[in-house]
């Protein structure tokens, strides 16, 4: 039982007045006062523009986003076309001994990147390791023979090779 329960002997004469009140009845109108209330939270105000300003900026930067995405991609598909449509020369490799102009090996033209470069790979793989470049290797000098069968080298262990 609630120990906070007061009988109706306990109460003073205000408190006897208010518990003998009771609503009436007549005129409450349980939709209009839901009407009223429906009417008064619709307070006019600055408030009532974020929704749809928020909801046209959102578009706006979806459009936006949308239109760079296409111009990015023409632009891909353009250059992909353009890589595609340029003729590749044979590669021309001269001997070592008859190379005719040794200063325009040193400057390639500046749409061919040079042979041994990653762009170059990659297309001679697309083709086939037959249309790989082949490198030009001139040697000047005396060159040590090699070695038929290097030492292996473990941990721990020493040979000549490594001692002073």
């Amino acid at each position: 039982m609630d120990k906070h329960t007061h009988g109706p002997e306990d109460l003073n004469k205000l408190e006897r007045r208010l518990s003998a009140w009771q609503p009436s009845n007549d005129a409450l109108n349980a939709d209009a006062v839901l009407f009223a209330a429906g009417r008064a939270s619709l307070q006019p105000g600055p408030s009532r523009f974020v929704w749809p300003a928020l909801s046209a900026l959102l578009t706006a930067l979806a459009v936006v986003l949308g239109l760079w995405l296409v111009n990015e991609r023409n632009e891909r598909l353009a250059l992909a076309r353009r890589l595609h449509e340029r003729p590749t020369a044979p590669a021309i490799n001269p001997s070592p001994g008859t190379v005719p102009n040794a200063a325009s090996e040193e400057s390639p033209c500046p749409d061919e990147p040079p042979p041994d470069s990653y762009l170059a790979s990659r297309r001679a793989l697309e083709k086939g390791l037959d249309a790989w470049p082949s490198r030009v290797v001139v040697r000047t000098g005396p060159s040590d023979p090699p070695l038929m069968n290097p030492p292996i080298l473990t941990l721990g262990q020493r040979n000549a090779l490594l001692d002073p």
